[in-house]
């Protein structure tokens, strides 16, 4: 059977949620992982069953095969707008106490300072990420598909995507696929490829 890839649902959160974390586990857990009693893992599981915003099912597609998921992905575009950017922020104060969502806003923005967000003409990719079980099958490549495919229902002319510039393992696959450096800033690498 093939890789399928469909949107996120709610019910995907045992597994999709673990995957989101493994894209970026250090950044992840240094944005979210800091309350007491509350880990960056928590509050992905509860962002994505809220559905809406950077973190939620509505806004990631998942590949699966024979029922069980082996990777996901997430992607931005200029078109998400306000709703996208309120119900990222709906996700984290109603999971950590005001103290505390003040802090993760805080440190979000220490990163997303480094990070350009897309223009127009570009739909950005994140959040890739292949469970163990998909690796060597084709996963990632199926994902990184369907967001060119997205691109295109969009009317985007380039997919971007930002990668910290110590993970090679990463940075080899996307320049396997077409891939080309873009940009390097305070440790991310911007890469671009034409829809």
């Amino acid at each position: 059977m093939e890789i399928n890839i469909r949107q996120g649902v709610a019910s995907d959160a045992p597994f999709a949620t673990p995957l989101i974390l493994s894209a970026a586990e250090p950044l992840l857990n240094a944005i979210f992982g800091h309350a007491k009693d509350k880990t960056a893992l928590g509050y992905l599981t509860h962002a994505w069953q809220l559905g809406g915003g950077q973190y939620g099912f509505e806004n990631h597609w998942v590949a699966e095969k024979d029922n069980q998921i082996l990777g996901l992905v997430t992607a931005w575009h200029s078109k998400l707008g306000v709703a996208f950017d309120r119900a990222t922020l709906d996700s984290i104060t109603s999971y950590f106490t005001l103290d505390e969502a003040i802090a993760v806003v805080m440190r979000n923005q220490t990163v997303a300072v480094n990070l350009t967000p897309p223009s127009n003409t570009e739909l950005m990719i994140g959040h890739l990420a292949v469970a163990e079980s998909g690796k060597r099958q084709g996963t990632g490549r199926s994902l990184v598909n369907a967001m060119q495919a997205k691109a295109t229902e969009l009317q985007k002319r380039h997919i971007v995507l930002d990668v910290e510039v110590s993970n090679t393992t990463a940075i080899r696959f996307y320049q396997s696929l077409g891939f080309s450096e873009e940009t390097i800033n305070k440790g991310f690498i911007r890469f671009n490829r034409n829809v």
